[in-house]
């Protein structure tokens, strides 16, 4: 049986006790001690003499020898909770402890009304957490603004550190604003008379974003319950803040495996040759390399050049080589037209020329190459290796048309030289600019009687504009062989648009002949032509297919030549920088405003929540729900809502039903109205 406290109406004697034995009586002969005159009465007389109260059977106090009864003053109507004396008598060897009387500690806790006194460790502590949470995601933001995109065990990122550091902030934020609002409708209601729908709208601020909107749209909760319904909103965005602070870009940083390139300081590639009309003949190398610059026609004559660059992406600095040059000049001004002894009346004996040594026989020559190796004797630049003028009928790009005779002529030189190149590597690609070249345009006249004679006729390069002092070397060997090899590729040949042209190119000439004939719609050039070589079939195609396409073939076949002077002896790499993309971390300090600011307005409200608490003194139940139901309504407010058939109609009414929070006749705190 548990002990329960006995409401009557009758006082008790407090120096009343029991001069009995302990074990004197049964348990269920003893008698309770509830007489208001002082005397003791059996349960059974005490229904007698009072009909209209009710008694409650409780466990019996055990009297022992030497220890008075407990004493306990009277209970009244409308007072709470029991004031019995509850003095605990020490424990006998050998008596049940079930037996004994409740202890002091124990009857507190069963009957008092009152709540333990709260206090404010707990948000104290959460809005400390909020403020190392964002610290940490600032901290860690500064320890990686500009670095590399760190790579951390288990596929963990910057974003997902950042993201459970501003939800362990927002989380514990909550905690704090949750039972600052809560306990300001306490506070309301100690200060003065408020509405007690006032009582729902924190309650409702204090356990979500909703209830905190309504609570700033309705403006009930005063310049605090504002200022903490606002903060309690504005938290919401700062998880997503906080990742935009750090954003992700992309920069080249230089990698320490290093890039290299080749540059040709001399070339000396040659063979000796009888068929060759100067004794020596080009290695294949560099025969291979002609080739490709005239008919591989793919934009990238230097793509066989041989580069290291591990990670696909590399520059150098500006560096010179040995190198072949072109150079084109317009003679369109010096055409003369000539015709010969034989001229007929049609005009078929006349033709046109220039006098660098190009010219057209007839006016049936829509097209002609002339090639000219400088002698020996000396009649060109001793760097010169071919001259190659170009001439047409037909104005393929000037507004010309397609049987007009407007005669032109162009010049195009190849030479040794001295270029001074940028070199850059994209993606796996080599690009290469001409920065600078320069050529030596001395005239040498190497004739004599051999090598015995001892002249030396190799070609030397050397830039004035050049840091280095040391010439660079084309050896005589490797000019004659270019030179003799290229009189029989460039041989002088014309295009011809009829069948005489045919008769007079490929009847005339031997079984080596390397006669083309072809049909061709090009430009404003169309029908059955008659090429006398394959080379001249390439510059007249690249004359009509593009603006400036003669120099284009003559710059293609250079930059090969070059390419092969560099993969030949005599070479030294270049150093440059192998660089790479990496990903790296870039703060935006603006967007951390929102994240400093929320912490700091969450803190600034409970501290205020905090000091209003102090100052009314109130107490600081917060959020409590046992507060709420213990310290309810007085019984007048609460007639007010007899009549109400429904929560809703319940809720009209409290919106016209000022209270507050008071001390009663009994001292129990309630809302009273």
């Amino acid at each position: 049986m548990a002990y329960a406290p006995v409401h009557d109406y009758f006082d008790i004697n407090p120096t009343f006790s029991f001069p009995v034995e302990h074990g004197q009586y049964p348990v269920d002969q003893q008698e309770h001690v509830v007489s208001p005159e002082s005397r003791s009465f059996s349960p059974t007389s005490s229904r007698k003499q009072h009909a209209d109260t009710e008694l409650q059977d409780v466990s019996p106090y055990w009297a022992t020898p030497g220890h008075p009864m407990p004493t306990a003053p009277s209970h009244q109507r409308g007072w709470s909770g029991s004031t019995i004396s509850t003095e605990e008598p020490p424990m006998t060897k050998g008596e049940p402890a079930a037996l004994l009387p409740p202890s002091r500690s124990f009857m507190k806790k069963a009957y008092t009304c009152l709540p333990p006194k709260g206090s404010w460790f707990l948000e104290i502590i959460t809005i400390l957490i909020s403020w190392a949470a964002v610290g940490a995601i600032m901290g860690v933001l500064a320890r990686y603004n500009g670095a590399a995109l760190p790579e951390w065990p288990y596929y963990i990122t910057l974003n997902a550190l950042i993201a459970l550091l501003a939800t362990i902030a927002t989380a514990c934020m909550g905690v704090s604003l949750q039972s600052g609002l809560s306990q300001l409708k306490w506070i309301r209601f100690k200060e003065s008379k408020a509405p007690l729908s006032d009582m729902e709208a924190f309650d409702e601020a204090s356990r979500g974003t909703w209830g905190a909107l309504k609570l700033l749209a309705t403006t009930r909760g005063g310049v605090l319950g504002s200022f903490g319904a606002t903060v309690a909103v504005v938290a919401l965005a700062l998880g997503p803040f906080a990742q935009q602070v750090v954003t992700y870009e992309s920069r080249s940083v230089e990698s320490p495996q290093g890039a290299s390139i080749n540059r040709a300081l001399n070339y000396t590639g040659a063979l000796p040759g009888k068929t060759s009309s100067t004794g020596f003949v080009p290695i294949l190398p560099l025969k291979s390399a002609v080739y490709n610059g005239l008919f591989a026609e793919n934009g990238r004559p230097g793509a066989s050049l041989a580069f290291s660059c591990p990670t696909g992406n590399c520059t150098w600095d500006p560096y010179e080589t040995l190198a072949v040059c072109q150079s084109c000049v317009d003679l369109s001004p010096f055409v003369q037209v000539f015709c010969s002894n034989d001229t007929t009346t049609s005009g078929e004996g006349c033709g046109w020329q220039v006098p660098q040594g190009g010219r057209l026989d007839t006016s049936l020559d829509v097209f002609g190459m002339t090639s000219h190796v400088p002698a020996a004797r000396g009649d060109a630049a001793h760097a010169t290796i071919v001259r190659l003028v170009f001439m047409g009928t037909e104005a393929a790009h000037d507004g010309g048309r397609a049987g007009e005779k407007r005669p032109w002529a162009r010049q195009c030189v190849l030479s040794a030289c001295v270029q001074t190149l940028a070199s850059g590597v994209t993606n796996g690609v080599l690009e290469e600019k001409v920065v600078d070249e320069y050529v030596n345009t001395t005239v040498l006249d190497i004739s004599g009687d051999g090598d015995d004679d001892g002249k030396d006729r190799n070609v030397y390069v050397a830039s004035p504009r050049s840091n280095s002092s040391t010439p660079y070397v084309l050896s005589i060997e490797a000019m004659l062989a270019m030179r003799g090899w290229f009189a029989s590729v460039f041989a002088t040949g014309s295009a011809i648009r009829n069948a005489a042209g045919f008769n007079r190119t490929v009847i005339a000439n031997d079984s080596s002949s390397s006669a083309v004939v072809v049909n061709l719609t090009v430009g404003i050039s169309s029908g059955e032509t008659f090429f006398d070589s394959d080379v001249v079939t390439a510059f007249y195609w690249n004359y009509y297919e593009y603006a400036d396409g003669l120099d284009m073939l003559m710059r293609d076949t250079a930059t090969s030549m070059t390419v092969a002077f560099r993969s030949f002896q005599g070479v030294e790499a270049v150093r440059g920088r192998a660089t790479s993309v990496e990903s790296y971390v870039r703060v935006h300090w603006g967007f951390a405003v929102l994240p400093i600011l929320t912490v700091t307005g969450a803190a600034l409200f409970l501290a205020a929540a905090i000091y209003r608490t102090k100052r009314s003194r109130t107490e600081p139940w917060k959020s409590s729900a046992l507060a709420t139901l213990l310290h309810g309504l007085d019984e007048d407010a609460r007639a007010q809502f007899e009549h109400s058939s429904s929560l809703k109609e319940e809720k009209y009414r409290a919106r016209g039903i000022k209270v507050q929070l008071s001390q009663s006749d009994d001292n129990r705190t309630l809302l009273r109205g």
